[in-house]
């Protein structure tokens, strides 16, 4: 998967979680409206204080039961907030809380009692007599078909009659959609006597039923949106590995198409060093005879002179001195040569981080020259000109590969010689490069083609087909726009923008 399809992937999620928020929004609404409501209906009952009374706890339990779900971590954290926020709000109630998949198997068990305020999985012995005698069936396809609560007697719902509880409240608080069929989250509200069960507060209770089914909603999108997320992050982070080996391959790759031409680059200055050294050892031999008369003791200090003056004439020691110096600068050059080369290759092959920083693309182009130059020596002319300031926010190295993956394709292209043509100009706040080359162009069928991965018009064996597609992955972390023209028989030219360091 490339980053265009993870980028797709997250902005569908971001749809996604857009839409969540404005369910919460409406569900915001649903809240001021009906407390609204509450306000106009408290002030046009306002004769006894008894109804004042029950609608104020009414709203007290709309408001922060709604107010501390949108503030819950998790789908059990919520769950766990209703049982308890319920229980105090219903009298006498005991809260069971199950999943009941489609497969009539019970998940998720939690539950919740005002004598004991104890909030758990492990269920008391109660409880689970209460769950074991349940007939499932008959839950699943109550909750299916009705979606809202409903008081049932125990019996009419379970195998045998129960010795602890008598009546229950069903609650259907989510439904999720599994591979194996719908599974239900079920609210249980269990009563000893039917007199413990007060309508009132039963209406309000579903009520708030709605508003909770939105917060549950929205965090399970939430929770299935951080999935995604956590998924896209490994698979970007499995990419951009694979990306940093398919990259450290080409350089690879290259380094072993130049190997031939660099080898060459550094035995020439090489060996002129060596026949140099080899040429001052003569001198040396030469220098020391004509010092060697200093060594006689049975010579005065002018005899010693006159000798030596004498065999400096003799060896011409002028040209010795003079040959001496011009051959110890040459050799010094020629060691810049080599090292020059090793430096440029020590940067281009060793791997690279993500971080941009301030570079001299001019500087950039010319490593990459140095590293190629053996490809350009005897049947092509390399034509610079560079704008004297081109400071650029980019990888050094990483724009290396860049560059020297042009400048092997530009020669590729004129394999009986021609001109490669490097200038750079600037537009407003960009440096834009062109490197141009006299081959023999690209046929218009192949140009949408040239940046895909494995594409390649060379003989098998002459090329991976990743270099060009590797290097616009590269411009593209350099935030540079690239645009070719080619025409066949005349040449192709790449132009790409980069923006100015600031």
């Amino acid at each position: 998967m490339d980053n265009k399809e993870a980028l797709e992937k997250v902005a569908a999620l971001e749809r996604i979680l857009q839409r969540e928020r404005l369910a919460r929004k409406e569900a915001e609404k649903q809240l001021e409206d009906y407390s609204r409501e509450l306000y106009q209906q408290e002030e046009s009952v306002h004769q006894t204080q008894q109804e004042v009374a029950t609608q104020q706890g009414q709203l007290e339990f709309l408001t922060g039961l709604l107010a501390e779900t949108w503030r819950q971590p998790s789908l059990q954290k919520i769950v766990a907030n209703y049982l308890e926020r319920t229980n105090t709000f219903m009298s006498n109630a005991h809260n069971i809380f199950v999943e009941l998949h489609a497969d009539l198997s019970f998940h998720q068990f939690q539950y919740y009692c005002q004598a004991s305020k104890q909030q758990s999985e492990k269920l008391p012995e109660r409880y689970k007599v209460v769950l074991s005698q349940l007939i499932r069936s008959k839950l699943y396809q109550q909750v299916s078909t009705e979606n809202e609560s409903q008081i049932f007697e125990l019996a009419e719902i379970s195998k045998s009659s129960n010795p602890y509880f008598s009546y229950s409240v069903i609650v259907p608080l989510y439904n999720l959609e599994l591979t194996s069929g719908k599974s239900i989250g079920i609210a249980i509200l269990l009563y000893e006597s039917q007199d413990d069960i007060n309508i009132v507060k039963l209406q309000t209770l579903e009520s708030s039923r709605s508003m909770l089914s939105v917060a549950i909603e929205r965090k399970r999108a939430e929770e299935s949106l951080q999935d995604r997320l956590k998924e896209l992050e490994t698979t970007n982070s499995m990419l951009e590995q694979t990306q940093q080996q398919l990259l450290q391959q080409e350089k690879l790759a290259s380094l072993g198409q130049l190997a031939a031409g660099v080898a060459h680059e550094i035995n020439n200055p090489v060996g002129f060093v060596l026949s140099n050294l080899d040429t001052m050892r003569d001198y040396f031999t030469d220098f020391s005879s004509i010092l060697s008369p200093l060594k006689n003791d049975q010579l005065n200090d002018q005899e010693k002179v006159n000798a030596m003056h004498n065999e400096w004439q003799t060896l011409d020691g002028d040209f010795l001195l003079q040959d001496s110096e011009e051959i110890l600068t040459s050799s010094v050059q020629g060691l810049v040569r080599v090292k020059d080369i090793v430096s440029d290759l020590s940067t281009f092959s060793r791997m690279d981080n993500d971080e941009l920083d301030s570079i001299d693309l001019n500087e950039v182009i010319d490593k990459s020259l140095n590293v190629v130059s053996n490809e350009f020596k005897y049947h092509h002319q390399v034509v610079k000109n560079l704008i004297p300031d081109a400071s650029i926010l980019g990888n050094a190295g990483k724009l290396q590969q860049v560059f020297i993956n042009l400048f092997v394709n530009a020669k590729h292209a004129m394999p009986d010689g021609g001109t490669l043509t490097i200038s750079s100009e600037k537009d407003r706040n960009k440096v834009i490069v062109k490197v141009k080359d006299e081959g023999h162009g690209i046929d218009p069928s192949h140009l949408a083609d040239i940046f895909t991965p494995f594409f390649t018009t060379k003989a098998p064996g002459e090329g991976t087909g990743l270099g060009l597609a590797i290097s616009y992955s590269i411009l593209q972390q350099h935030n540079a726009k690239v645009k070719v023209n080619s025409k066949v028989g005349v040449g192709t030219e790449f132009k790409i923008a980069f923006y100015e360091s600031i």
